[in-house]
């Protein structure tokens, strides 16, 4: 009747264009903006540019489903700048995905590895949100 015992779970919504498979049309417009934003890279020493380029291109190999590529970038672009926006939270995403999959798979030494990752992630964040007060 009242349910005053029972925990309510959150629902989880998963926007629907995360679940739809790109299209060929698509795959080659993100392909080429990756192209593009690496000629950009080779191009600059703006440390800023750097990791701006980096980010964008960690987000658009995400969208292709490119973990390991994605990762790669959004690492660099961490390196260069440290930033909590859209790269951040992809970057935390597939860690913590990695981190299930090493669950799965039982191996402990992985799960370690990938929980060190989130926790250097969540190290970001506290540093970034002092530095803002």
């Amino acid at each position: 009747m009242f349910n005053f015992f029972k925990k309510n779970k959150p629902s989880v919504q998963i926007e629907a264009s995360t679940l739809r498979e790109l299209t060929a049309d698509e795959i080659a417009q993100i392909e080429h903006q990756i192209n593009e934003l690496k000629q950009q890279l080779t191009h600059t020493d703006n440390v800023q540019l750097l990791a701006s380029c980096n980010e964008q291109i960690g987000i658009l190999y995400n969208q292709l489903r490119r973990v390991d590529l994605a990762m790669e970038y959004l690492e660099t672009s961490m390196q260069q700048k440290r930033s909590i926006g859209e790269g951040y939270k992809i970057l935390m995403s597939l860690y913590n995905h990695k981190r299930a999959e090493a669950a799965k798979s039982g191996s402990i030494t992985d799960i370690d590895f990938w929980m060190n990752k989130m926790d250097e992630m969540r190290n970001i964040a506290k540093l970034a949100t002092i530095q803002r007060n």
